[in-house]
């Protein structure tokens, strides 16, 4: 069951790919008006609109929430096909749906309904300007296939960020960063093979996707086994990091049985936890990209990698727990000061535990 974040986002892309439909339905009726002329004869402009609207709705929607997690095993290219192949299926059926009630509410009577169907499909089905709507609209939908997959890339928010030119320039923030990988990530390559490694973590990193949008994080980069995320350094947003953990814990108990059955093996995994200033900006000409650099990416790294030789799957800083109170259904145990590669002053650090 996906979040109320998660489904307010994806409701969001839905929401607005319908509104692109509906300012390309303007461009669409003139190619549809050059083709033929008498096609605007008693017919209005917000009939198209609201044509456009209904079926931008319907197809963005099942590509949101079915098509695009149906294929994601597939590679990119057999799954574009085939997306593109249900997604013209689903609105070439949408759009007689939608004309042939407009042909029966503008029909005047007086015809059978064998008349009245041949009427249909010679006026509208088989007329040039019908087959420029279906052009139309299978442009606009690979155009919905693409704006769904650039979002999927920079995540929520980093569209809206890259068309603003937010980080055009470098940028100073204060921000929690989060570095999370697999437990035993080698020896289970080793036990399963290396393919079937990649499957796994193919899973392992889609199951967790949700509770980072869910709880507003971004995720920053994926690095083997391991994923960073980030949010603003903030008290909400601090708790909504410890949510991420114990969801992400819960949802891999849940689905023990599955990654048992299909790997032999179910995952677990340890993540570090830190807070403070990075400078952050886009880098790059040919591969574009948002970098955060700073000392505060450094420390987060070292203290994930101090989860093993603690014993402790969850270790935060002194930086993340201040001025936060932590919330019930968590404990947090002091462990003590310990030295970082690169920083003089040595830091307070603490594991966490889940109730």
């Amino acid at each position: 069951m996906i979040s109320r974040r998660v489904l307010w986002y994806r409701l969001y892309l839905v929401l607005n790919i319908a509104v692109v439909w509906v300012l390309f339905s303007l461009i669409f009726l003139y190619n549809i008006v050059e083709v033929d002329k008498a096609v605007l004869e008693r017919r209005r402009l917000s009939f198209f609109s609201l044509a456009f609207a209904m079926v931008g709705l319907i197809v963005a929607g099942a590509e949101a929430f079915l098509l695009k997690n149906m294929f994601r095993k597939f590679p990119i290219w057999l799954s574009t096909i085939l997306r593109m192949t249900l997604t013209f299926i689903l609105f070439l059926i949408v759009s007689v749906i939608v004309v042939f009630a407009y042909w029966v509410f503008r029909h005047d009577g007086g015809l059978s309904f064998i008349e009245f169907e041949k009427n249909f499909v010679q006026n509208i089905l088989l007329t040039p300007s019908f087959l420029m709507l279906m052009v139309d609209l299978g442009l606009l939908a690979f155009l919905s296939i693409l704006i769904l997959e650039i979002s999927d890339k920079y995540g929520p928010g980093g569209l809206r960020n890259l068309i603003r030119g937010r980080y055009n320039k470098p940028r100073k923030e204060n921000r929690i960063f989060l570095f999370l990988d697999i437990n035993d990530s080698t020896a289970i390559a080793e036990k399963i093979g290396h393919e079937k490694y990649f499957n796994m973590l193919h899973d392992f990193f889609a199951d967790i996707t949700d509770p980072i949008i869910g709880n507003w994080g971004h995720i920053y980069q994926y690095v083997g086994d391991e994923v960073v995320i980030c949010w603003t350094n903030t008290p909400k947003n601090k708790s909504r990091c410890l949510k991420f953990i114990k969801q992400s814990v819960d949802v891999f108990k849940r689905k023990h049985d599955y990654y048992m059955k299909e790997y032999g093996v179910s995952p677990t995994f340890k993540a570090g936890i830190h807070a403070g200033d990075v400078t952050v900006g886009y880098v790059g000409i040919i591969k574009k990209d948002l970098v955060f650099s700073g000392d505060t990416l450094n420390t987060t790294a070292r203290i994930r990698s101090k989860c093993h030789e603690l014993k402790h799957s969850f270790i935060l800083s002194i930086d993340f727990l201040k001025d936060f109170t932590v919330p019930e259904g968590y404990q947090v145990h002091e462990i003590g000061e310990m030295e970082f590669k690169g920083r003089v002053e040595k830091s307070k650090v603490y594991s966490l535990e889940l109730n």
